[in-house]
């Protein structure tokens, strides 16, 4: 029996990376380790996480945001804008060569890639999207597809097609703090068994990370972002972004400007944001439902008060908008009482 270790969607978070390997080598010691792609980008330390996995003699494969950033380094049109800072950022620090891996991989009869064979931005994360295209396409009989791009587990099952998603390693969409996910292939003849894993690491690390690596001096807001994302495994990034497309879309701009991207900011500073309930083994390891179900339980607000200052030192900025803890209700609170705290500008 072969037995393969699946990561995927690491986002340049390298606690989680750290966390997932050791306990990969504690735990199983496995055949080979696989990474499905989204090794960098969003994340404080591209760099440190892709030595990581070279020495730990890691297969990584080819995601969207590698095609992003191979993308910017040749100078294509269309990554000018305020919301492609990030991709800059990487750009800059990361070599095409370092960047640069093969879309798939097969085991037997096991198709390993980022989404889907030929398209590393299929959208596996949604099913309302996923499943009308994924009936219109035609399949050989027994087809197994294991992929990332979807930051928290999938499982599909159509009558020749058997798609499993192994969720992200350091920047989940609606998860528990702390949790980085892998997956576990075990390949024998006639049988597959995939073994969903979990590892556990301190998400405070992060924060420092992004200020070190220059994240945060590079690209403040969207540093805050997907730092709050990553320490809290909370989608945060995504309605931002489509906030300040749409914003940008409105005015209109070629490219989403800087004003726009602090406009986007600080309308979302406005929003009220509800955390996932968590579900509680007997044990005292949480693990988290899915799909979640989003109650009020713990209800916190973007967590700064006003849109960022450009002309502020970079770094002192995103220090002051990372706040150290968000406003939080107590569970029973009366909605009175949840409303004053989570109010803008209280």
């Amino acid at each position: 029996m072969e037995a393969i270790a699946l990561m995927a969607d690491i986002h340049a978070n390298l606690p989680a990376a750290e966390a997932v390997i050791a306990d990969i080598r504690r735990k199983h010691k496995p055949d080979r380790i696989v990474s499905l792609g989204d090794q960098v980008n969003l994340g404080p330390a591209p760099c440190d996480t892709l030595r990581l996995l070279r020495a730990e003699g890691v297969t990584c494969l080819h995601g969207n945001h590698e095609g992003y950033i191979l993308s910017v380094m040749r100078g294509e049109p269309g990554y000018a804008g305020a919301n492609f800072a990030s991709l800059r950022f990487n750009a800059d620090r990361l070599t095409p060569q370092e960047i640069t891996f093969e879309k798939e991989l097969t085991l037997s009869d096991v198709t390993l890639c980022h989404a889907m064979p030929g398209d590393d931005r299929f959208p596996v994360h949604n099913p309302t999207l996923a499943l009308p295209r994924l009936n219109a396409m035609a399949f050989e009989p027994g087809t197994h597809i294991v992929c990332g791009h979807g930051h928290n587990p999938m499982h599909y099952r159509l009558p020749n097609l058997t798609l499993d998603v192994v969720g992200s390693v350091g920047c989940m969409d609606d998860g528990v703090p702390g949790m980085a996910l892998y997956a576990m292939l075990y390949l024998s003849p006639g049988r597959v068994t995939l073994e969903p894993c979990v590892a556990r690491y301190d998400p405070s690390a992060l924060k420092p990370l992004f200020i070190r690596s220059g994240f945060a001096e590079a690209c403040p807001i969207m540093a805050h972002v997907t730092c709050l994302q990553q320490q809290r495994n909370f989608d945060f990034l995504v309605p931002f972004v489509t906030l300040a497309r749409r914003l940008s879309a409105e005015k209109p701009e070629a490219e989403v400007s800087r004003e726009t991207w602090a406009q986007a900011d600080a309308r979302l500073a406005r929003r009220p944001i509800h955390r996932p309930v968590l579900a509680r083994t007997r044990g005292t390891q949480p693990r988290v439902r899915f799909p979640q179900i989003h109650a009020p339980l713990k209800t916190r607000k973007w967590p700064y008060r006003r849109p960022p200052d450009f002309g502020q030192s970079d770094t002192a900025l995103f220090l002051r908008v990372t706040a150290a803890s968000f406003p939080q209700t107590r569970r029973g609170a009366s909605r009175r009482s949840s409303a004053r705290q989570t109010a803008p500008g209280r």
